[in-house]
């Protein structure tokens, strides 16, 4: 079983004696969306000298904490925790300094360069052509573009907008296998150069086949085919081949 650990959120800006409250508050709410499983992280103190915020997660919640950090130096994780991430970094920034989230032997977990980092030029929005996969979770709303909740593979809700017709059909997958929507999103490039997609516009959609391979497979082959008839067919390719070149 795991046991219960501290993670130390280390701030080069302030003191425990001079950071305003409210300045507290605002990268202790940050950090909290950063880690997740809200019930079982706990702020247990200030350390002396620079700002050091000690934080607790219970045993149980370690694995899951564990896993959405790595997840999250990888560039991946929920939306609500890079946006967390993204927000202490600026934060950092506005107040002239850096930072990290540390184990409690001072090994850096997660770097937040703050005033250190390259800034970019910020690009967009622009719309793009592409798709989203999915289960449909919930499908409402009272405008004429329809918000579409759909839960992907990695448990991220994503949200698009579908007019009420698109919307009124996938209604009726709601829960069901996964759907791939069709469409345009609206996306937009931070001071970081990270890519952000705000909207989606679903146009149309298709059901994904979720069988495993091998019964797809098995499927493909009792499809009944001309080519069992013939007595050597790798002689008819070389024959169709042959007419195609001339």
């Amino acid at each position: 079983m795991a046991k219960a650990k501290q993670l130390v959120f280390r701030l080069d800006a302030y003191t425990p004696d001079t950071i305003p409250m409210e300045r507290l508050a605002e990268y202790l709410g940050n950090l909290a969306k950063l880690l997740g499983e809200e019930p079982s992280v706990h702020f247990v103190r200030l350390k002396k000298g620079s700002t050091k915020a000690i934080c607790r997660v219970q045993h149980e919640a370690v694995p899951k904490v564990d896993d959405r950090l790595a997840r999250l130096k990888a560039g991946e994780g929920p939306p609500e925790a890079r946006r967390a991430m993204h927000e202490i970094d600026s934060m950092l920034r506005d107040d002239n300094a850096s930072g990290a989230l540390e184990d409690e032997a001072g090994a850096e977990i997660i770097p937040f360069p703050g005033n250190r980092r390259i800034v970019e030029q910020p690009y967009g929005p622009f719309n793009q052509p592409g798709t989203i996969d999915g289960v449909v979770i919930r499908v409402g709303g009272r405008t004429k573009q329809v918000p579409i909740h759909l839960l992907d593979r990695q448990s991220n809700e994503i949200i698009g907008h579908a007019t009420r017709d698109v919307a009124r059909e996938l209604a009726k997958h709601i829960f069901g296998l996964e759907v791939r929507c069709i469409g345009a999103g609206r996306w937009y490039r931070d001071d970081d150069g990270n890519w952000e997609m705000r909207n989606f516009t679903i146009t149309s959609f298709e059901r994904l086949d979720n069988r495993p391979l091998k019964e797809i497979v098995a499927e493909l082959q009792n499809i009944e085919s001309d080519w069992r008839k013939l007595e050597d067919p790798w002689s008819e390719v070389a024959r169709i081949r042959k007419e195609g070149d001339e």
